[in-house]
């Protein structure tokens, strides 16, 4: 038998590409202001989690608030609210929302943070004062610590899978908080 039956015999090829079973869509800020950008990454994904190359298309929900261009960068153009993604085929990956405020303006009272992979998604996360924010927890094992001796921090939150976890932030600041399940996995709340 030859070398090419064996390896046909033994399932195909294994360098033969992977197909996309999910995006990874990450958000350095959640809120921008009119006439502010803001570039999203897509990292199309295979079933073992390996990062492919496959093209991926954009979307905005609401293109009169915010719209998104071929290579993901998002513009604000007026305020309210826009869910962003991003698609490969017929794979897409959790919306991102993006608040848009005007110049100058109010931050919102809510917002939702993501963990694609082991990130946090929005990095930077923009809320008024007492606001509160979500926390929505995928299938693998996270949990959220925030800096310790930061005055005002709320609760910890325990190591979590598949559920959602709210906070509420009452004190302007800065709030950093990590993973410890995902050292290097870290996002910042700030307080306005």
């Amino acid at each position: 038998m030859t070398l090419s039956a064996l390896i046909s015999a033994c399932g195909g090829d294994s360098t033969s590409p992977g197909v996309v079973t999910s995006i990874l869509l990450i958000a350095p800020a959640g809120t921008i202001m009119v006439g502010d950008s803001v570039r999203l990454t897509a990292s199309p994904r295979d079933q073992n989690g390996n990062t492919i190359s496959a093209a991926v298309s954009w979307s905005s929900s609401n293109s009169s608030v915010a719209t998104v261009n071929s290579n993901g960068l998002v513009k604000g153009h007026a305020v309210g609210t826009a869910s962003v993604t991003a698609a490969s085929g017929s794979v897409s990956a959790t919306p991102m929302v993006i608040n848009v405020i005007a110049a100058g303006g109010t931050f919102p009272l809510s917002a939702i943070v993501y963990m694609p992979g082991n990130i946090y998604s929005p990095f930077v996360t923009d809320i008024a004062l007492t606001g509160s924010v979500q926390f929505v927890f995928p299938p693998d094992p996270h949990n959220v610590i925030f800096a310790k001796g930061t005055a005002g921090a709320p609760a910890d939150i325990d190591i979590l899978a598949n559920t959602t976890r709210t906070r509420q932030f009452n004190t302007v600041g800065t709030f950093s908080y990590d993973c410890t399940v995902h050292p290097g996995m870290t996002g910042i709340i700030v307080v306005h």
